[in-house]
C-alpha cells in the first residue's frame, strides 16, 4: 500500500509493486523492470500520485512488447477503487473504463502535518500544525488532529462507503476515537471500515465512495 507521499506502482497482473515518495520517486527505470517482470500481456499501472503520473507514462511509452494501461490515479484510495473494479474476465477496454468510472467517483481527503513554515490563503502556517487536504489540496489548517478530522470528514458526509487508513505514529486507540467521531458527521447509514494502513507523513488517508 502507500499515501500521498509514499506512491504505489501496481500491476493487477503480477503484484509487482514499486514504491516511492516525494523524495524517493520511484525511476522510469524502475517500472520498466516490473512491467517486465510481469507475464501479462496487458499491465495496468496505477502511480497514486500526481507526481509519478508523468513518469509511469514514460515508462509505457518504452514498453514495446507489453500493452500498459496508466491510469491517472492521484491518491492510495483511487487506486484501491481501481483496483476492486478491475475484473479478470473483461477486456482491457472495458476494464479501463470502469476503473476509469470508479476513479472519478472516490472522495479522498486526508490529515498531514507542516514541515516547515508557510503560508496557506494568505495566513501563516506553523512548522507541526496540522494540515487537511482535500483531493490532494490543502483546505484546513488546525492545531490539532480532532479538529482537522472534523473538517475534512464533511468532504465525504454524503458518502455510503468510507475507508480510513491511519498511519504509523496513529494508535488503534486514536484511530478507534477518530472513526467514532466521523460517525457523527458522515452519513448515519455510511459504512466505514478501519484500515490499519501504518502510512508515514499522513495520520489519516480517508477515502468515500458511493
Amino acid at each position: 500500500s502507500g499515501n500521498g507521499i509514499e506512491s504505489v506502482f501496481l500491476d493487477l497482473g503480477a503484484d509487482q509493486i514499486v514504491v516511492g515518495g516525494q523524495t524517493m520517486n520511484p525511476s522510469t527505470d524502475d517500472m520498466l523492470r516490473a512491467i517486465a517482470a510481469t507475464p501479462a500481456e496487458t499491465v495496468f499501472v496505477l502511480p497514486n500520485n500526481s507526481n509519478i503520473y508523468l513518469v509511469a507514462k514514460a515508462a509505457a511509452e518504452l514498453t514495446e512488447d507489453k500493452r500498459v494501461e496508466v491510469l491517472k490515479t492521484v491518491s492510495v484510495p483511487q487506486g484501491v477503487s481501481a483496483m476492486f473494479a478491475f475484473s479478470e474476465n473483461a477486456t482491457p477496454e472495458e476494464n479501463r473504463a470502469e476503473m476509469e468510472k470508479k476513479i472519478a467517483e472516490t472522495n479522498t481527503v486526508s490529515v498531514t502535518y507542516a514541515a516547515h513554515d508557510s503560508t496557506f490563503d494568505g495566513k501563516k502556517i506553523r512548522t507541526g500544525q496540522t494540515l487537511g487536504l482535500v483531493e490532494n489540496k490543502v483546505k484546513y489548517v488546525t492545531d490539532s488532529r480532532e479538529e482537522c478530522l472534523k473538517l475534512v470528514a464533511e468532504a465525504v458526509k454524503k458518502n455510503s462507503i468510507i475507508t480510513v487508513y491511519y498511519g504509523e505514529d496513529v494508535s488503534a486507540d486514536e484511530a478507534e476515537n477518530a472513526v467514532s467521531m466521523i460517525s457523527e458527521i458522515v452519513n448515519p447509514y455510511a459504512e466505514i471500515t478501519l484500515v490499519n494502513g501504518e502510512q508515514p507523513v499522513y495520520a489519516y488517508i480517508i477515502s468515500g465512495e458511493d
